[in-house]
């Protein structure tokens, strides 16, 4: 029917073309009904079917449930696959036998009694939602509800969760439902509020081995921390914002991922933290190549990759994060790229300029290498430190190689390396964007016996360390001035430096690489400004005639 009238159609495959008796207005509103019919297939799993029914078998329970994603909606209703022209606002009636439940998204408005021992379970959503996200999940459900408040604030929100009417179901699994309260307000606190507060958030269970983000409410197949905060991280990034392509799954997946390391980082141990990271990382690393961005959408397990499109997309944001001048500008960059695209769709190159614009850093080349490119390095070193009486001098050679030389030869990143030592660890942030390169200290610049030297140990980067070696025969070279004095070292105002070889190259850079200032010596003293530097380590970099390179950390008070 369109505008009421009934309507004559044609179907090719897929394809229902309805011949209109007259042309519509452009811009002019019409109404579309259509009538449909047919049984769910049985089965479950993802990206297989619209519609399953199917026994659960860990609960036993018989469950009728809707997958959209990705290219699954309209073998259950008439729809338009399209990311980019969301919903308006939906309305998901469902008829039942009286003894069981239906969920759906928004809020249940009202159930209806019918005859013959049936009810009709009526809801909507008001909220602009993506053809994928839309759910009808229908079984013999017990209604485990509650209210939460939003920290800093009296308003209430119900978390609606539709749990196996079975007795040894919701006790199995209620201190996870409980505690989706508290993730709702870490994510919030995060990112901006719940988007959809003025509705509900929910789960629905089906036999799923994981879940499904469908806005207001995930359905998923069992609880457990990890799992339910990261489709909770979906309503942020995937429903509120979705990917405006599928090859931009990993703003989806990859968010959703990560969101789940903000969690354990919150709520667990740092060790527990750090082993899930490296976790991640250890199976990024499983194979050598594979891009982040999805460059073939017609294969459903390559946009579910979950080694590139989960593991390393998050492994992605976690660099980005280390990329950022200050913590709090990473987590200030996603707000700006949430609220910029707002119910709406966005791409990669969306949240590269929302991140850039706050870091006020060309993020280009780590886009093309990290989500465009393929691969990770391998980071190696040798070092040497000389102590001659009360002088210390110190010099690193590193190297990296990469499993894709064909796709990045060589990554450019600051690298974090750790010199232990007895009197304290310091902690250097290097410039490195080629297979080698060596980086000197001269006397004094700290003076402590290093004992040993460590790459990353943070884990900020996808990567692997190779050897790392003391090599007494690396040297300072003395081609640039061993006798240098900096003064005063930390300082509020300005470095001197002193006994510069004319002509000498110096680059003032911050931890992340970025270049702050740079001149050519025509004298032997140098000042270098750093009043309107906020506080932290900086690196200079000195390059003499013959192209030996030196640097000396700096440090703003």
């Amino acid at each position: 029917y369109v505008n009421n009238q009934l309507c004559t159609y044609t179907r090719i495959a897929n394809v229902v073309t309805v011949p209109l008796s007259s042309a519509l207005t452009a811009g002019t509103f019409f109404t579309t009904k259509i009538v449909y019919h047919g049984a769910p297939t049985s089965g479950t799993g993802f990206f297989s079917a619209g519609i399953n029914t199917i026994a659960s078998p860990s609960w036993g329970n018989n469950v009728t449930y809707t997958m959209s994603a990705s290219y699954h909606g309209f073998e259950w209703f008439p729809c338009k696959q399209s990311l980019k022209d969301k919903i308006d606002s939906s309305s998901v009636w469902i008829i039942v036998p009286d003894s069981l439940k239906a969920g759906s998204n928004g809020l249940l408005n009202k159930v209806t009694s019918l005859p013959n021992n049936l009810k009709r379970y009526e809801w909507s959503t008001k909220y602009p939602i993506d053809y994928y996200l839309i759910s009808a999940t229908v079984a013999n459900y017990v209604d485990y509800s509650y209210y939460m408040h939003f920290d800093n604030s009296t308003d209430s929100m119900l978390i609606q969760n539709y749990v196996y009417n079975n007795p040894a179901t919701l006790p199995a699994f209620k201190s996870v439902i409980d505690s989706t309260a508290l993730m709702i307000n870490q994510l919030s606190n995060l990112f901006g509020r719940y988007p959809f507060y003025q509705e509900k958030y929910g789960h629905c269970m089906a036999p799923l081995s994981g879940g499904m983000e469908h806005q207001t409410m995930t359905t998923l197949g069992f609880f457990n921390g990890t799992l339910v905060v990261h489709e909770l991280g979906h309503q942020w990034f995937g429903d509120y914002v979705t990917c405006a392509n599928w090859g931009d799954i990993w703003l989806n997946e990859g968010f959703a991922s990560y969101v789940e390391q903000l969690f354990v980082n919150k709520f667990y141990t740092p060790a527990i933290a750090f082993n899930y990271r490296t976790a991640v990382h250890n199976r990024v690393m499983q194979q050598a190549g594979g891009t982040v961005f999805c460059n073939d959408t017609t294969d459903e397990n390559r946009i579910y990759d979950s080694r590139l499109t989960y593991d390393k997309g998050a492994a992605v944001l976690h660099m980005l994060r280390y990329l950022a001048p200050k913590d709090s500008l990473f987590f200030a960059g996603i707000k700006n790229y949430l609220s910029a695209h707002a119910f709406s769709t966005a791409t990669t190159s969306d949240l590269k300029s929302a991140l850039s614009n706050l870091y006020q850093k060309n993020l280009d080349t780590f886009f093309n290498q990290w989500v465009y490119g393929e691969g990770y390095p391998t980071y190696s070193a040798e070092w040497n430190q000389q102590i001659n009486g009360s002088n210390y001098d110190f010099v690193i050679k590193l190297n990296q190689t990469t499993s894709m030389p064909s796709s990045v030869s060589a990554f450019n990143l600051p690298l974090p390396v750790l010199l232990r030592s007895p009197q304290g660890d310091t902690m250097l942030y290097l410039p490195f964007n080629t297979a080698t390169a060596t980086y000197n200290w001269p006397t004094n610049t700290f003076m402590k016996t290093i004992t040993s030297v460590e790459i990353d140990p943070s884990n900020w980067i996808i990567n692997k360390t190779g050897p790392i070696i003391k090599n007494t025969a690396l040297s300072i070279p003395t081609t640039v001035s061993q006798t240098l004095k900096v003064a005063p070292n930390p300082t509020k105002d300005v470095w001197h430096i002193n006994q510069v070889a004319v002509g000498t190259s110096l680059q003032l850079i911050d931890i992340n690489g970025k270049l702050l200032w740079n001149e050519t010596a025509s004298s032997g003293e140098i000042q270098i400004p750093a009043k309107n530097l906020v506080p932290g380590v900086y690196i200079l970099i000195m390059k003499d005639a013959n192209a030996s390179q030196q640097s000396i950390q700096l440090i703003k008070e």
